[in-house]
């Protein structure tokens, strides 16, 4: 018998600590994500590289991502969540300094892949340890509170960009992204408690002598439905976030803006990101309802086409970006959120790392799939509306997926 979220509240200074250095964390990763948008059109012509090397590129990361987040969320089921947690950020705080000495292309390549695999493996452990907090209550709120540090984190490495100029070293994101992570880790290591739930159910499944195997935890007849609607739902969602977040300045200073406001549409989506998926968590803590993933989706696709048309100013494409961060960004927050209900206690790594993986398939795509577009000469107007499909398929996988039975 599996253990379930039953287990009494850790006391509450206790979830406060975990709660706010999940928070640093995803911070942390969020500008680690985002260096590379930003360092783009400055990295691009210092290596020479064409847009559709580029493309490649700014995929390489997320590549890693995908295959990390798998290896993270089975580390979290067999390590414990905070020892996988913790090597993880280690890992990408190692190779984000690693970045910032490139010497050629191909390092460069290797560098954003093996970095990709840390980021990858943080996510499914904040989402397990955050979902466990206080006996698994406020599950989804507590998961939507820390992945909102993502945003806020690329905001922050906007900002720090912004504030160094248009002529500062593009390294700079990649000194402060590699060395917060390293400074971080020993401070968790000391304070940061592991997940009382997880703790008894790995003993009662060392009791009983079981171990789920991979693909009964993924594809066991109570779950299969809920695996293949939440992978789907994360990645077409992921698809637009991470093309967004890779080109989105890109395809601003394409569109006619300046690389000062580029910089400000790209704080402004963060900005709208961090804010907007915490009040839409809040919103769908207090009551599951597909209508209010159907009304995301909906301002996702309703922001795409006002930004990629032709004759809005800084002004209305600001609030429209603004839009398109909350509302993506919540979708996709809630989905992460939602992802624990599905999985029993000792499950919930791995399952959690499988739907991340899911995720961070899409991460890869976008940033090469814009790459595509502009390289045989698509605009800027055509590779935002040309999201709008993709919308469709996240909406309604997502929505069809509240209809399931939870664990």
């Amino acid at each position: 018998m599996s253990v379930t979220a039953t287990a009494a509240a850790p006391p509450r200074p206790q979830a406060i600590t975990t709660l706010a250095l999940c928070f640093c964390v995803a911070l942390i990763e969020g500008m680690d994500i985002q260096s590379m948008g930003i360092a783009a059109p400055k990295l691009g012509p210092e290596f020479a590289l064409s847009r559709q090397w580029l493309g490649y590129v700014l995929a390489a990361s997320p590549v890693g991502l995908l295959f990390g987040a798998f290896l993270g969320g089975r580390m979290a089921d067999l390590w414990g969540r905070k020892r996988a947690l913790i090597a993880t950020i280690v890992v990408f705080g190692a190779f984000q300094l690693g970045t910032a000495w490139a010497p050629g292309v191909m390092p460069l390549l290797l560098i954003r892949i093996a970095c990709g695999l840390g980021l990858g493996g943080a996510m499914p452990n904040l989402i397990a340890l955050t979902s466990e907090l206080a006996g698994g209550r406020k599950s989804l709120l507590n998961v939507v509170i820390t992945v909102a540090g993502m945003p806020a984190g690329g905001a922050l490495a906007s900002w720090i960009a912004l504030l160094a100029g248009p002529d500062a070293d593009w390294r700079i994101v990649f000194y402060v992204g590699g060395l917060a992570p390293l400074l971080l880790a020993p401070v968790m290591s000391a304070v940061l408690p592991e997940s009382t739930l997880f703790r008894e159910a790995q003993a009662a499944a060392a009791l009983e002598g079981r171990r789920p195997a991979v693909l009964e935890t993924l594809f066991g007849r109570p779950r299969l439905a809920a695996t293949l609607l939440l992978w789907v739902g994360l990645l077409f969602t992921t698809v637009i976030t991470y093309l967004l977040l890779n080109w989105l300045p890109v395809l601003m200073v394409a569109r006619g803006f300046s690389k000062s406001d580029a910089f400000l549409l790209q704080v402004a989506f963060n900005g709208g990101a961090a804010v907007g998926s915490i009040l839409l968590g809040w919103l769908m803590q207090q009551r599951r309802s597909g209508l209010l993933l159907f009304c995301c989706y909906g301002g996702i696709a309703a922001g795409l086409f006002a930004i990629g048309a032709q004759g809005l100013g800084l002004s209305a494409v600001l609030v429209a970006v603004t839009g398109v961060g909350g509302f993506l960004l919540g979708a996709q927050f809630i989905l992460y959120g939602l992802t624990p209900d599905y999985y029993s206690v000792e499950m919930r790594g791995t399952g959690s790392g499988a739907a991340v993986a899911a995720s961070r398939l899409g991460s890869t795509v976008g940033p090469w799939l814009a790459g595509q577009w502009l390289g045989a000469g698509a605009s800027a107007t055509h590779v935002l509306q040309g999201m709008l499909p993709i919308t469709g398929i996240a909406a309604a996988a997502a929505v069809v997926l509240l209809l399931l039975k939870r664990n």
